[in-house]
């Protein structure tokens, strides 16, 4: 049996998920590159650095993926939901082309965005939305996304691939995060009590 962790990694609840995406303002180029990127880590749970290092070439709006490199430079696909396609596909529009630079996540002026630049954006978004007592990073929005997959009826070996993670033991943690919920589920639509109810 997989061992579980003393301590399980932080995950945003709904109501703190909805608050955070309310927080960019969508209206100004910045805010909406902010808003798409959370969209991006809530949608996919990609590693920081997996999303800095996305090319505007490797995603495929079409097929609903982009192609990511994690760590071991492992290339896996990682597929995006409507509302994050539709969002992407509009921010690929108002990014504007810059012929020196591909990546997808870019400052103002063209240049790739650092690891802190989007820690500290993340800091500031989750402090505007009112999300106290814990620190908000883009870890934590990758927990966010392996939590809410089994909560929503995911698999764990599926979790795994999307995740990148090289042992399914690294994702057990969001199975054990998960049961309680499962079990409320399993309760509400149990067959035998909804042919009862019937």
């Amino acid at each position: 049996r997989p061992k579980m962790p003393k301590q399980f990694p932080y995950v945003l609840n709904e109501e703190q998920v909805m608050a955070l995406l309310k927080a960019p303002n969508k209206k100004t180029w910045e805010g909406f590159r902010n808003y798409v990127m959370l969209l991006t880590f809530l949608d996919t749970g990609i590693r920081l650095s997996e999303l800095l290092g996305l090319t505007v070439d490797r995603v495929n709006l079409v097929k609903g993926s982009f192609l990511v490199t994690g760590k071991g430079s492992k290339d896996r696909d990682v597929y995006m939901g409507r509302t994050l396609k539709k969002e992407m596909a509009r921010w690929l529009k108002v990014r504007g082309f810059f012929p020196y630079e591909d990546r997808v996540f870019i400052t103002r002026d063209g240049r790739p965005l650092k690891k802190r630049g989007v820690e500290r954006i993340i800091e500031r978004l989750a402090k505007k939305a009112g999300i106290e007592g814990v620190r908000c990073s883009p870890h934590t929005l990758r927990h966010t996304f392996a939590t809410n997959f089994i909560r929503n009826g995911g698999d764990v070996f599926t979790l795994q691939r999307l995740l990148g993670h090289a042992n399914i033991e690294t994702c057990m943690v969001y199975v054990h995060m998960g049961g309680k919920h499962l079990q409320e589920a399993a309760l509400r639509f149990s067959p035998v009590d909804r042919l009862e109810r019937g």
